[in-house]
């Protein structure tokens, strides 16, 4: 399914750390006054500790993996504890179309179990999508993020602890190694680095210092899992931050000067990133190359054309060329979710191609419709350095999906539903400006009294006095 699976972190390090992150898991939940709140620090910090303990959590119980039975229990408990907002789901018919296409393609594929499994994972989206909505509603603004930020401490301490100890990853034929803190994939790693950079660059009242080291230390992360598809996807979100979200915490009279000097670190940022990882990327440039040639049989790669990206380009072909070989049936609704484990034995490594053909060409529009869907929140916003950040994050995670699949990976559901949840939490009074808390209503005047409009008027008591005398 995947090429090649991780160590876990030794037990007797492994541990320890996780029971300290956990004190510090409590510490953090405390400090949000709301159930969704501290819902949400709970299931995302979950998430990211069981990769690291892969070696149980992908253990089958009955058939069932002991992720998508974690995954069960966040639905039945989020679902739960967010029982009043279900039925705001229904402003996304998108969505739950996407989701019926996806059981009916499982029934007529006669596949219930991948069924179940994929269900769960959009029920985890939609879980994490409803509890940021409701806290930001709840709170006003946008803190929740800033509490979020520690459901980021395990994965951060665990790759630094995997590279103090060596334990690595040889995922490359170049020989190079990921360090990806005892995660099964550097690809769920790599999601959950650039999550956190985005998560780091929306959350408000974050220490100038604290948010710089985070940022720097997901960008250190993302280069040491090696893993190039996060490259491309976070360079959107660090141009929207730089561009955009440093504006956004001066005033609006300097909001442009500050924006044009982050377009210049930025270009001077990516200037430097092309000389630095240009041997990674070079592949790019060769598909620009050949970009005539993109999609042709399979039979026709050369060995060399099948290492073009890791593979990439050959297994898009294989797929491509599977789907348009099936019925008008499979060609309308797919091969089934993860129909792919046992025709390739490697996911596709692209959302567009697998939801072809998984769900066919309904499947792979909706999910089209989905992205669009979501931008077109994010515009509607007229704060427009919030507007160019959030949309620029959005950019970066459809990137994501262009050279693996973040939809497959709840860490990838995870970080929609919390890009997502940002925008559809505003009313649509909010999405045409900014955030309530920045308005500050004038003083209420008091009444003005005869004697100042006209000083030589005499007051009110003064009348009463001289007809008393």
């Amino acid at each position: 399914m995947l090429e090649e699976t991780s160590r876990s972190l030794p037990p007797a390090v492994l541990h320890p750390a996780t029971f300290v992150l956990f004190l510090l898991l409590i510490r953090a939940a405390l400090k949000t006054p709301h159930a969704s709140g501290r819902l949400l620090l709970v299931i995302v910090w979950l998430r990211y500790v069981m990769q690291a303990y892969h070696e149980i959590t992908y253990l089958s119980v009955g058939g069932v993996s002991v992720n998508a039975l974690a995954s069960l229990g966040v639905c039945c408990v989020g679902g739960f504890i967010l029982r009043n907002h279900i039925r705001e789901l229904g402003r996304f018919p998108v969505i739950l179309t996407l989701v019926a296409v996806i059981v009916a393609s499982g029934l007529l594929n006669n596949a219930l179990q991948p069924t179940v499994e994929t269900v769960l994972k959009w029920g985890y989206f939609l879980i994490v999508l409803l509890a940021v909505q409701d806290c930001i509603r709840k709170d006003g603004d946008t803190r929740i993020l800033g509490l979020l930020l520690w459901a980021f401490a395990p994965p951060l301490v665990y790759q630094a602890l995997s590279v103090g100890l060596g334990i690595s990853k040889a995922g490359e034929a170049d020989g190079s190694v990921s360090f990806i803190g005892g995660y099964n994939h550097e690809a769920s790693f790599s999601i959950v680095l650039v999550t956190c950079f985005a998560v780091a660059s929306l959350a408000p009242r974050v220490n100038p210092a604290v948010r710089l080291f985070l940022l720097v230390a997901c960008l250190a992360g993302i280069f040491a899992a090696n893993y190039r598809t996060s490259f491309i996807a976070v360079a959107p979100i660090a141009f929207g931050y730089f561009v955009f979200g440093t504006a956004r915490t001066v005033s609006k009279g300097r909001r442009l000067a500050v924006s044009l000097f982050g377009l210049i670190v930025m270009v001077g940022g990516a200037l430097a990133a092309n000389v630095a990882l240009s041997e990674r990327l070079h592949d790019i440039g060769t598909l620009t190359e050949g970009a005539d040639t993109l999609i042709r049989p399979a039979e026709e790669f050369t060995v060399a054309d099948q290492k073009l990206l890791s593979g990439r380009l050959y297994i898009w072909n294989r797929y491509l060329e599977s789907y348009a070989a099936g019925d008008d049936q499979r060609l309308l609704l797919g091969f089934g979710p993860d129909a792919w484990v046992d025709t390739f034995g490697v996911y596709a490594h692209n959302t567009m191609v697998s939801y072809l053909y998984e769900f066919g060409l309904v499947g792979a529009c909706l999910i089209v419709l989905v992205w669009l869907g979501m931008l077109w929140r994010a515009a509607q916003i007229r704060d427009w350095p919030l507007r160019g950040q959030l949309l620029s994050a959005h950019v970066g995670f459809i990137l994501l999906n262009m050279a693996t699949m973040p939809f497959w990976q709840i860490e990838g559901l995870i970080f929609y539903g919390v890009l997502c949840g940002y925008p559809v939490s505003l009313s649509a009074v909010q999405a045409r400006k900014p955030l309530l808390r920045h308005y500050t209503p004038p003083p209420k005047l008091k009444k003005i009294p005869d004697w100042w409009k006209d000083p030589a008027a005499p007051s009110a008591t003064m009348q009463q006095t001289k007809v008393k005398t």
